[in-house]
């Protein structure tokens, strides 16, 4: 599968998976209807505790991004790129911790607008 695990990363593993597996959506690797493996196998093909993959599954089911089925997790159908108010606050707010990241470090707004569109760019093209 397309995942991969830094284990040194401060990143946590479960945080590792979520991200990956929402650019794969962005990217179009995953698509509506695809099946994900299930928490065993790609807890076994990481060399990670289920859990952690029980862990990120459930918070993209929760975000509307996967859908759990007798056979396992699969893409949702209804992925709906609009979101709706309560998740636009949170992504807000999730934008404004790194705003302030940013703003401590004095980065121009210049610079935040030519990364996000870096980043936006290479989201979209599978660079990233």
């Amino acid at each position: 599968m397309f995942l991969e695990i830094e284990q040194t990363s401060p990143i946590a593993i479960y945080t590792q998976l979520t991200s990956q597996i929402k650019k794969a959506i962005v990217k179009e690797t995953l698509v509506a209807g695809d099946d994900l493996p299930s928490v065993r196998v790609l807890a076994s093909d990481l060399g990670v505790n289920m859990h952690t993959v029980n862990k990120a599954y459930n918070i993209l089911t929760e975000e509307g991004l996967l859908l759990k089925s007798k056979k396992g997790y699969v893409v949702s159908p209804k992925i709906n790129r609009q979101t709706d108010e309560e998740q636009e606050d949170e992504m807000k707010k999730r934008l404004e911790d790194v705003l302030v990241d940013i703003l401590v470090h004095n980065h121009s707004e210049k610079t935040v607008q030519e990364w996000l569109s870096e980043l936006t760019v290479a989201l979209r093209k599978g660079d990233n």
